[in-house]
């Protein structure tokens, strides 16, 4: 959803009849490579208008699951009062969901079960493990209930910033991949892999000077000279001292977790901590659940230890996984589900630069009519359509079909190819 990404307009622009290229003139090449870069910008808005009507139809199951529950503020038309009714739905079922599970009478609560096993509709070995509904009263679970947590180290906004960013974050903290690393808007990443920081007191327990020097030496490391910016470091490494200063992650009251990262013993616990482990749906299927931000109201209630994720930062000597840490994910059904059904997230990496989509990565389908066929709305067809019409030129030109060597030798051919590529690589073709 807009509220999450797993690592979340211009005008369209595509050719709506078919050009023929004769010559590969460097007049001809300018064309194409400009209407090639029309057609990625055009590509990337269409996958931005996708994900906005997948998100406009997630948010009407949530809706209407809050609506049913009797937050009748879930069926006005202010978004943002919507979203509150949402929230508070969400967040009560949580509750009630941790507590049945503390209490070891989930299946009160929840009347289904979940089982992790390996993907069957995905190519293996890329897969791997997958969740299923394994049973569920009455043969199937509706639209709208909270499925799964999504479980893992989590860090803060302040925190990411003043490490570096992701990428430097992750290194330190010896995660070498960020294939579980979900993120909130707002900037919370969730790491499903459980990664984690343990920082030395010289880094956070500063006085007032050495905050100081800490916070000019990184404005002069930056070259920064805006004074919003200025004031920017040092709110997020005051923040980033306060975080790991406080009682509930240096000497907690509560309950460490005692699984220590490792997702078997944590879901032994919790039989909810599975989200990290639903797969993106398969080319052409739609995602069968969807993911909503929550904050858990995890102390006092005497569940603490049983709690889906920990700060991944904490102060050296602490125990590991690390203080639990209310902000979450949960996995919502976003339509009717059944056992032997496998759950699918959306990962959402289309908007991702090119580059960095992974190679098994294809966009999932919208629920409903999904079928996405006409070139003056898909410039991949288009770029498909253009391809084709050249080698029909080419073989009443030539009497025979191109080769590779012909393909690459006109650099006209050769560029829409290398788009043709690249939208395959996107799962449009």
């Amino acid at each position: 959803m807009s509220m999450l990404a797993r690592f979340p307009v211009r005008r369209l622009c595509v050719a709506g009849t078919r050009r023929r290229w004769f010559t590969a003139s460097a007049e001809g090449l300018e064309d194409a490579l400009e209407r090639q870069e029309l057609a990625k910008r055009a590509h990337k808005d269409i996958q931005i208008a996708r994900r906005r009507r997948r998100e406009a139809d997630d948010e009407m199951v949530l809706c209407q699951s809050a609506a049913a529950a009797g937050f009748i503020e879930a069926e006005g038309k202010d978004p943002e009062r919507r979203r509150r009714a949402i929230d508070q739905f969400y967040s009560e079922r949580a509750e009630t969901v941790m507590a049945s599970i503390a209490a070891g009478r989930m299946r009160e609560v929840v009347p289904f079960s979940l089982e992790v096993a390996p993907s069957e509709d995905l190519p293996q070995p890329i897969a791997g493990d997958g969740v299923f509904v394994k049973d569920a009263e009455g043969g199937e679970i509706p639209a709208g209930t909270l499925l799964a947590f999504y479980p893992g180290s989590v860090y803060l906004p302040h925190e990411v910033r003043w490490l570096g960013g992701d990428g430097p974050m992750l290194e330190r903290a010896g995660q070498h991949t960020s294939s579980h690393v979900i993120g909130r808007v707002g900037g919370i990443l969730i790491d499903g892999l459980w990664s984690g920081i343990q920082v030395p007191a010289s880094e956070f327990d500063l006085d007032e000077e050495a905050l100081s020097a800490v916070v000019a030496k990184r404005i002069e490391m930056e070259n920064v000279t805006s004074d919003s910016v200025k004031n920017a470091v040092r709110a997020d490494v005051e923040a980033y001292c306060a975080g790991l200063r406080n009682r509930r992650r240096t000497r907690p009251k509560l309950d460490v977790p005692d699984h220590c990262g490792q997702p078997e013993k944590l879901r032994a616990q919790n039989p909810l901590a599975v989200g990290e482990m639903i797969n993106h749906p398969p080319e052409g299927r739609p995602a069968n659940v969807m993911g909503w931000p929550m904050d858990l109201d995890i102390f006092g209630k005497g569940y603490e230890h049983l709690a889906p994720n920990t700060y991944a930062l904490r102060p050296e000597g602490m125990p590991g996984p690390g203080a639990p840490c209310p902000h979450t994910v949960i996995m919502v059904a976003a339509h009717t589900l059944r056992p032997g059904d496998e759950l699918y997230l959306d990962y959402g990496c289309e908007l991702l630069e090119l580059e960095d989509i992974p190679v098994w990565f294809a966009p999932a389908a919208l629920r409903g009519d999904a079928v996405e066929k006409d070139p003056a709305k898909n410039p991949a067809i288009a770029v498909r359509d253009e391809l084709h019409a050249w080698r029909q030129q080419f073989e009443a030109r030539h009497g025979r079909k191109p080769t590779r060597h012909d393909l690459a030798s006109d650099k006209v051919a050769a560029a829409l190819f290398e788009s043709f590529q690249k939208y395959r690589k996107l799962g449009d073709l």
